[in-house]
């Protein structure tokens, strides 16, 4: 009956056709990216672009800000000891924790690692404002671990000046921050400081989390400078593990019984600060930035040898670029620096107490790269073309090694990434493109150092390479915009994680094979006047993999999904409606154990109060509305087949904002 009751809303979104997803706000304008691109306003690429007004009602966790774009998939909202999983076209689905294979970067500052690790849990999501997300494959323009592009921008100042906010929820949830926005005619300066505790809906899920944001940015005369920080502590985040299907059924919240003996969670502690400067010289614009982060993490797994881990992270970086045009052609060329320096120790967790060390090592991951994009442009189509040039220098310092001699490990990846794409205006509203482009990704560090043989990196773990193109439509209108696109990828050497016996919630990896990447992706926006606005998008795919003979589906992502979304508002009341079908997945490379589908649907709402000095905002987020059993979070090739995370039930958030 689920299925039957979201086949209407796949048949509207093939009438209406709409695209470019526009939440909590409405400008269907040709809008300029902010992202580097040749060709702002219209390029040859497979773009989302999803904006936030201020005044609406605001997302309750980062998975809300970014999930509605067609081919994106994001789970695990609510395990924080695991961060969110993020995919765009299968692209990141084999991580287990956090993201692998695909590029996030926040106002001008790659959050990505040169080997491909990124973590979303320091965003300060409350105050995004716009988000482009880039599914054609992107290693042209930012090299490794490009399989989609992530790019966030935060409201560089706000209407009020003094923001206080707090949240009131379902398992003991609680959220409080505080914003400050002052602005001027030539500077801007935000600064929020936030915290959100939960006892979590499983047992052993509870989390702290505390965070500070500060942005600035500043114009000169022919100069426009952005600095940020941001500062985010940890102190707990308690992991309940994956259950087989026989403990879910028994109790869905409860937690894994070795995950809870062994005392399971992480505790993290990173600052990332970032200065973007862009300036226009007689050579042409000049964008430049450069950054540095460090994250301090201790995460206890749920096994004694070497579950205990200790990683500190140094990462640094800077990129520069030029970029002219003239009458018919544009042009960028630039050149990135990145050094990434993990210190990772394991020591004997001895039921929830650390013990011996075993394993002392420093891992480092160092990215060079170079690149050149141009762009031929005539009123009525446009050929845009690039390659790029990337170095990577892996070394390991093994600081126990056999009979604790000191073992040195080094290897040099290179890789050419080239992209061509071809746009045509059939009319001023009309578009249609295509693009080929390749892509590559190499193991990250913490997959590495994942070696089944014991210390030392796994040598078996190679590379995986990608090629494909986009055939995509584009409309956009006064009250109406719509794409529809088509893609297809393949890949060679695919990287998969597993688990072994003795080792239950560590992860491992391995390359598979090739796979075959095929499908389409709607998206939409149909503004109803007084009725509000309406999103939609829809992805139907197929991810195939083959390997020594024998081939299935890539486990951990769904064949298809569809959102819907309806916002409106009337002088100072808010309503927010949206719904959520997933189709099926598959929770293992045998394709034996199939996920089932699910509906899910959400509904907020809120009021505003205005007074003589102040405002005061009133708002209710009903989540999981029709109470259903899901799983947040599917933990693909999980040994002893504790492949589930069930999601909570329908749970509420009362939420109170006063303005200065």
């Amino acid at each position: 009956m689920k299925k039957l009751f979201i086949f209407p809303y796949i048949f509207i979104l093939f009438q209406i056709n709409v695209f470019a997803v526009q939440s909590d706000t409405l400008n269907l304008d040709a809008a300029i990216l902010k992202s580097v691109f040749i060709n702002e306003v219209n390029p040859a690429l497979s773009i989302s672009e999803i904006s936030y007004d201020e005044n609406e009602i605001q997302q309750v966790n980062f998975q809300d800000a970014i999930d509605f774009s067609a081919g994106l998939w994001i789970t695990n909202s609510e395990n924080q000891a695991q961060d969110n999983r993020m995919a765009i076209r299968g692209f990141g689905a084999r991580s287990a924790f956090g993201i692998r294979g695909l590029k996030i970067i926040l106002d001008g500052v790659p959050l990505t690692t040169p080997d491909g690790q990124s973590q979303v849990d320091n965003i300060p999501f409350q105050l995004i404002e716009n988000v482009e997300i880039m599914k054609s494959l992107s290693s042209t323009r930012y090299g490794n671990a490009s399989g989609g592009v992530v790019s966030i921008n935060t409201f560089s100042n706000l209407t009020d000046k003094y923001i206080v906010e707090a949240g009131y929820g379902s398992y003991g949830y609680k959220n409080f921050n505080g914003t400050y926005s002052t602005s001027s005619e030539k500077s801007s300066t935000i600064l929020n400081i936030s915290q959100a505790e939960s006892d979590g809906y499983r047992d052993h899920s509870s989390y702290l989390n505390k965070s500070l944001f500060f942005k600035h940015a500043r114009k000169f005369q022919n100069m426009n400078l952005k600095l940020n920080l941001l500062y985010f502590d940890s102190p707990y985040a308690f992991d309940p593990g994956g259950l087989n299907i026989e403990s879910v059924e028994e109790n869905s919240s409860q937690a894994r019984d070795r995950n809870v003996l062994y005392n399971s969670q992480e505790s993290i502690k990173q600052i990332q600060t970032g200065v973007v400067l862009d300036w226009d010289t007689k050579l042409g614009e000049i964008n430049s930035n450069v950054y540095y982060s460090n994250r301090d993490f201790v995460g206890l797994l749920p096994f004694t040898n070497g579950g205990y881990v200790d990683l500190n992270r140094d990462f640094s970086g800077a990129e520069i670029s030029i970029k002219d045009k003239s009458q018919n052609f544009e042009w960028i060329v630039g050149t990135s620096i990145q050094d990434q320096k993990d210190n990772r120790k394991r020591f004997e967790n001895n039921e929830g107490e650390k013990g011996a060390i075993t394993l002392d090592q420093i891992e480092s991951f160092k990215s060079y790269g170079a690149f050149a994009l141009a762009s031929y442009n005539k009123q009525n189509y446009s050929i845009q073309t690039g390659i790029r040039f990337d170095l990577h220098e892996i070394t390991l310092d093994d600081n126990i090694g056999i009979d604790q001699q000191y073992v040195d490990y080094s290897k040099s990846l290179k890789a050419f990434s080239p992209n061509v794409g071809f746009i045509y205006n059939l009319n001023k509203n009309d578009e249609v493109y295509i693009n080929f482009g390749k892509s590559y990704e190499t193991p990250s560090l913490s997959e590495l150092s994942a070696n089944p043989s014991g210390e030392g990196f796994n040598g078996d773990l190679t590379p995986m390479t990608s090629s494909g193109f986009d055939l995509g439509f584009r409309k956009k209108s006064q009250n109406l915009s719509y794409s529809l696109i088509a893609f297809y990828i393949d890949t060679i050497d695919e990287i998969v994680r597993y688990e072994l016996e003795g080792f239950e919630g560590m992860n491992f990896y391995r390359n598979l094979g090739t796979s075959k990447r095929v499908g389409v992706e709607f998206e939409a926006s149909y503004n109803l006047g007084k009725s509000g606005l309406l999103n939609a998008s829809y992805t139907q795919a197929k991810y195939e993999f083959e390997n020594q003979g024998v081939s299935g589906d890539l486990a951990g992502i769904p064949k298809s999904n569809f959102a819907f979304e309806w916002l409106y508002g009337k002088k100072n009341l808010k309503l927010k409606l949206d719904l959520k079908y997933v189709n099926s997945l598959y929770a293992d490379d045998t394709n034996e154990v199939k996920v089932p589908s699910y509906l899910l649907s959400n509904i907020a709402m809120k009021n505003k109060f205005s007074f003589r000095d102040f405002s005061l905002d009133i708002g209710l987020h009903v989540r999981n509305l029709f109470d259903e059993k899901y799983y947040d979070n599917i933990r693909t090739n999980a040994f002893g087949n504790r492949f589930y995370e069930p999601a909570s039930l329908r749970s509420f958030i009362l939420s109170i904002k006063a303005t200065f």
